[in-house]
């Protein structure tokens, strides 16, 4: 089980990438969340968010993610337009969550917050965040022909299934339709997508974090930590077993009592311990083994995105 704090940092990617490339028909479709702000408080623990782990190294910066976005929508846009259709595209959803990669990835941290929220994401972002969606969803969206000609055979099977048979064969309005539709030919055009991250860096990168869990450091801070949360009444095996209690579900009312102070006693034992320290220092180890392991095929990478984003930049500056 997870928490809604796990759920927004285990699926928001996906779902975002998703909505862009396929449902992003809509002219007014939701897009990737901006950055949380968030506050560190006296008595919290270490702030993970200010920290990097090596494979960031072969991963886009904040900036240079905004500029293979705003590059791909403006090729996808002039795609779009040569078929005579009119597209916008994804607005920023507003900010919900964690800051950066880093903020949550090993568990809370700051105590002003979880003494209001408990375990959960900051409702005021949560109501503005569903919100967004909602008048997101109430935009008119693109037909399932025009969808064809957005994402081309990557689109939905129902999708595909539901245009008109000119579409269905290739064309549109006379012209024939990109391989991969406008965003095939966009991302041919920099030579990569607005996500830039390559399957091997995020494979090593969502494998490290597991693999830490595993590291006989982290193994004995964690069983610190749950001597620490034993001694004030919480029995948990690791710091993740009290996030992703399934009693600690976001509830109309707010959070309860004992989420509110399991969650005060959890930022205690980590501050106590150094059980994000000592975490992210084995994670780090981890990826830099990796890095090792396989140095030629990440120069490779950053190769790659580094032309990627020199591409993406050119476009934007041409008329």
């Amino acid at each position: 089980m997870t928490s809604s704090r796990d759920r927004i940092l285990r699926t928001g990617a996906a779902l975002a990438v998703t909505a862009l490339a396929l449902t992003g028909c809509s002219t007014g479709q939701a897009g990737l969340a901006a950055p949380a702000a968030a506050t560190v408080t006296p008595g919290s623990s270490a702030d993970s968010s200010t920290w990097t782990l090596p494979m960031q190294a072969y991963r886009p910066t904040a900036e240079q993610t905004r500029t293979l976005a705003r590059a791909e929508q403006k090729l996808v846009g002039r795609c779009l337009k040569g078929f005579g259709i009119a597209w916008k595209p994804a607005p920023e959803l507003p900010a919900i969550g964690p800051r950066n990669m880093l903020d949550w990835r090993y568990g809370i941290h700051d105590a002003g917050m979880s003494a209001k929220f408990g375990y959960q994401v900051d409702p005021a972002q949560q109501a503005r965040y569903d919100e967004a969606l909602r008048a997101a969803d109430a935009q008119p969206r693109l037909s399932d022909d025009e969808q064809l000609v957005l994402g081309g055979t990557d689109v939905p099977a129902e999708i595909r299934q539901k245009a008109g048979p000119e579409t269905r064969r290739g064309s549109y309005a006379g012209r024939r339709i990109p391989e991969g539709g406008c965003f095939g030919e966009a991302r041919r055009t920099l030579g990569g997508s607005s996500q830039a991250v390559s399957p091997l860096v995020q494979r090593l990168t969502n494998d490290s974090y597991p693999a830490s869990m595993q590291d006989p450091s982290v193994q004995a801070v964690f069983a610190r930590w749950s001597a620490c949360m034993k001694a004030k009444g919480f029995a948990y095996p690791a710091p993740m077993a009290a996030n992703d209690d399934p009693r600690f579900r976001p509830r109309p009312e707010g959070p309860s009592r004992g989420e509110i102070d399991t969650a005060l006693a959890d930022i205690g034992c980590r501050a106590a311990h150094r059980v994000a320290e000592v975490w992210h220092a084995a994670e780090s180890r981890i990826q830099r083994a990796s890095i090792t392991t396989h140095a030629t095929a990440l120069a490779a990478d950053r190769r790659a995105l580094d032309a990627t984003v020199r591409k993406a930049a050119d476009v934007l500056a041409r008329p």
